[in-house]
């Protein structure tokens, strides 16, 4: 992360201003994407379009102590969702987020709630974005500057996105001219490494563009990402409310206790450079989610996240999944 950026941030700008990292030069050839998105239901189901929505709970740790689970202390907890809705032509996708610090969190955090708000829409079929916008409300901090914002982005016709410090009277807003070629915006990076071809010892890239760092940085900030996969097969557990989703039951033979582990790809996501800082893991499911006819693949189901200081682990943050929807409810 620029550390130029990094210094000027509170504690919960840790959370917001993902991967502004290190720029690269790479000419690999840009992998493609599914011909078939993995949200999508069927080919069949094409005209009317699919629904998903992801739940998760979120959990920030300090690990100053060691980073083993009886060491690690919880400093913050909250809530973190996905909710994509395909059509046609456009596929939208709204993400919301909140987190609130406990006692055990640095004093000037302690009881202070952020949230952020996104949504995309994008291409159905070739992922180029079409707009996105960006809210990040951070609680004040004594004695800290409030860097609460919002960026919007108009991909396909203006070409232009800008920016406004939300919490600071008098602020100026600024704008940023955006190429006509296509783009993909930050706000999709883990349903672009989903739509990727995961498999054991796979490695992929794409490109995207992070408006947070074009606005620090004064100048279009694309990376070229990289989606890595282990050679090894992985298991998690996440509640046996997966049962639901085609999930089936482990029972062991000395216990006698049932659970209902998901086999996954664990995924390293960040950018392709050699000094590219802490990447994302994302433990996306090896096979499909199952509900009422429907079939999700590679539902993201973990993602985490370190943060250092020098070259210790000062932070977990931790996206566990706890629910999924591929109907959208009645309003």
């Amino acid at each position: 992360m620029k550390l130029t950026i990094k210094k000027k941030m509170c504690a919960a700008m840790s959370v917001v201003a993902a991967l502004s990292l290190c720029a690269c030069n790479t000419e690999t050839a840009e992998t493609t994407f599914d011909k078939t998105m993995p949200w999508h239901d069927s080919v069949e189901l094409a005209p009317t379009g699919s629904y998903e929505r992801l739940d998760y709970s979120v959990a920030i740790y300090d690990t100053t102590k060691g980073v083993a689970d009886d060491k690690r202390i919880v400093i913050a907890e909250g809530e973190m969702s996905f909710e994509l809705k395909e059509s046609v032509s456009y596929t939208s996708l709204a993400m919301n987020f909140a987190v609130t610090y406990n006692d055990a969190a640095p004093e000037a955090d302690r009881g202070k709630t952020d949230r952020i708000q996104s949504e995309v829409e994008f291409e159905s079929n070739s992922l180029a974005a079409k707009r996105s916008e960006k809210t990040v409300t951070l609680a004040d901090r004594e004695g800290k500057t409030n860097l609460s914002y919002k960026i919007t982005a108009d991909y396909f016709d203006a070409h232009k996105a800008t920016y406004i410090a939300t919490a600071q009277d008098g602020a100026k807003e600024k704008t940023f001219s955006l190429p006509k070629n296509t783009c993909r915006d930050n706000e999709m990076m883990f349903y672009l490494a989903r739509a990727q071809a995961l498999s054991t010892s796979a490695s992929n890239n794409f490109k995207m563009v992070n408006l947070f760092d074009t606005f620090n940085t004064g100048s279009l900030a694309e990376y070229r990402m990289a989606v890595n996969c282990d050679e090894s097969k992985h298991k998690i557990e996440i509640g046996d409310w997966v049962k639901d989703y085609g999930v089936e039951a482990v029972t062991d033979e000395k216990t006698g206790e049932t659970s209902y582990p998901v086999s996954c790809f664990y995924t390293t996501i960040s950018i392709n450079a050699e000094n590219h800082g802490p990447p994302y893991v994302v433990h996306y499911a090896e096979n499909p989610f199952k509900s009422g006819g429907k079939e999700h693949k590679k539902i993201p189901l973990r993602i985490s996240y370190d943060q250092y200081s020098g070259s210790s682990v000062s932070r977990h943050t931790e996206y566990n999944l706890t629910s999924c929807s591929f109907d959208k409810a009645a309003e």
